[in-house]
């Protein structure tokens, strides 16, 4: 095959690649395949992480390290309470831009939802330990935010997730 066609093709193939036309370790094997397994140098610019996945990776590595710090640490109070403004504001945040963005993924959304719910809760236990009603309305804010997003964004996971939330709340409460 002379290199015009071939420089065609894996044009395409980029092409494919880029608007996921085709899933990318498809895309991957046709481009070695055709470019005989030599690819550009400049392709590794391509392959750097996107913003998408550092926001997954640091909303997943913000929900382990909270629940690490809060329920397996004995921290002073005032470093929780710090902790968890700083949690529950950088997780808003997340939540707000890929909302603001129209990206819609699951794993920011749900993870900044776990992290404000912590976040929540162990600001209840901590202004007001020996009042249990306190901690079965900020879960019942929490289920109620969820089914509003849910309605609001049409995501089945939080409107699931807000039931299953109040019936077990419910549940705690009466049994």
């Amino acid at each position: 095959m002379d290199d015009h066609r071939r420089k065609i093709i894996t044009n395409e193939i980029q092409y494919w690649k880029q608007s996921k036309l085709l899933p990318e370790h498809y895309c991957d094997f046709l481009l070695n395949l055709y470019t005989e397994g030599s690819l550009n140098p400049d392709s590794n610019l391509k392959n750097r992480p996107s913003r998408l996945k550092i926001i997954q990776l640091a909303m997943l590595g913000l929900l382990s390290l909270s629940v690490l710090l809060f329920y397996f640490t004995e921290l002073s109070l005032f470093l929780q309470t710090g902790l968890m403004i700083f949690f529950g504001v950088s997780s808003l945040i997340a939540a707000f831009f890929m909302l603001k963005n129209s990206l819609y993924d699951l794993i920011v959304l749900l993870s900044s939802a776990l992290v404000i719910l912590i976040t929540t809760v162990q600001a209840g236990e901590l202004l007001f330990p020996d009042v249990p009603a306190v901690l079965y309305i900020i879960t019942a804010v929490n289920c109620l935010l969820w089914l509003a997003a849910g309605a609001k964004w049409n995501l089945v996971s939080f409107k699931v997730s807000g039931v299953a939330g109040l019936l077990v709340l419910l549940i705690a409460i009466f049994i």
